[in-house]
């Protein structure tokens, strides 16, 4: 493989190289006793896979060089590569890894322009999870109360304003790109008023998806928050809790948000195209007036992994489209 080029300065600039996650492999779950168990989970790891294919297709037909993590044979306790968004983030022309994983390494020794961001609790804030590019302009979000006045936020933040953008560090806590997507200079799609867009986006044109559907996946939500997560860890793939998860996920949820709840973890191809999960009516109309085009990818077992389109992927190198300011660097 030859050296990976690297940018990225807006979210909505046009795509040409881009990670897409992996999960585990069958192997490793090879030795689960309970059938049952086992059926169900295969047939999340295909049909993820199948999903991950998929989306490969779509971003190579729109001319999107696309990359893969490796297959490591690793403790499954901890989480497979499959949202390479929360590993890592591209500020400028600079790869930062908040997590060096051994399934990335393949992909990184091919990249001559990177930083390892130092072992701390808060190294996974510098991901473009949290990060929302938007030209000279980075809006950075936080995770835990206190994470914002951290040493780390305050290194990277006085490291990047050196170099020319403005670091606007968000009041509010939580993913950012599960919460509210630029998808073109001019327009956001968000779940509810997370900051101040009035003042902070004055005269731009903001959609707010209606949430009445969401208080309906409260029983899946619970289910999932009870699992803890460890549906994945060796010794509970047999118990109560992990049937019970995956008996109202594939049951009860998968068909039903397929067709309804929208998320704004939204990809952008370029400012005239963008990849969503599934298909909203008041979405797609805002995106239209917008002459957007939303190709839907889906991934159905978005609702298990706890991520979308935007999340199961990594843009690498975004090429710059528009006159806005540009950046002294």
């Amino acid at each position: 493989m030859e050296h990976i080029n690297i940018k990225g300065y807006a979210t909505y600039d046009k795509l040409k190289t881009c990670i897409v996650g992996r999960t585990y492999s069958k192997e490793q779950f090879k030795n689960i006793k309970n059938q049952k168990v086992k059926d169900i989970l295969f047939k999340i790891l295909d049909e993820t896979e199948e999903d991950y294919q998929n989306l490969c297709k779509i971003l190579e037909i729109a001319g999107v060089e696309t990359l893969r993590p490796d297959i490591i044979e690793t403790d499954t306790s901890h989480r497979p590569a499959n949202q390479p968004r929360d590993d890592m983030a591209v500020i400028g022309e600079t790869l930062y890894v908040n997590n060096n994983r051994p399934e990335y390494k393949s992909i990184l020794d091919n990249v001559p322009n990177k930083v390892i961001v130092e072992d701390c609790e808060q190294q996974k804030l510098v991901s473009t999870s949290f990060i929302h590019r938007l030209g000279n302009t980075l809006h950075w979000g936080t995770n835990k109360p206190g994470w914002r006045d951290s040493a780390l936020v305050k290194k990277y933040s006085e490291q990047w304003t050196t170099e020319g953008f403005d670091v606007d560090i968000m009041e509010n806590e939580g993913h950012g790109d599960c919460t509210w997507c630029i998808p073109k200079e001019g327009c956001i799609v968000t779940l509810f008023d997370i900051q101040n867009y009035k003042e902070k986006f004055p005269d731009w044109d903001i959609c707010y998806i209606e949430d009445k559907y969401w208080d309906q996946m409260s029983p899946f939500r619970k289910v999932k928050q009870r699992n803890g997560g460890k549906w994945w860890v060796p010794g509970e793939e047999d118990s109560d809790e992990f049937s019970e998860y995956v008996e109202t996920y594939l049951k009860d949820w998968v068909g039903y948000v397929e067709e309804t709840v929208f998320e704004v973890n939204m990809l952008s191809i370029d400012t005239n195209t963008i990849l969503v999960n599934n298909y909203n009516k008041q979405v797609f109309d805002f995106l239209e007036k917008h002459n957007i085009a939303p190709v839907i990818a889906p991934f159905r077992h978005r609702w298990f992994w706890d991520g979308g389109v935007h999340c199961v992927t990594q843009d690498l190198y975004r090429e710059r489209e528009y006159n806005s300011k540009r950046l002294t660097l």
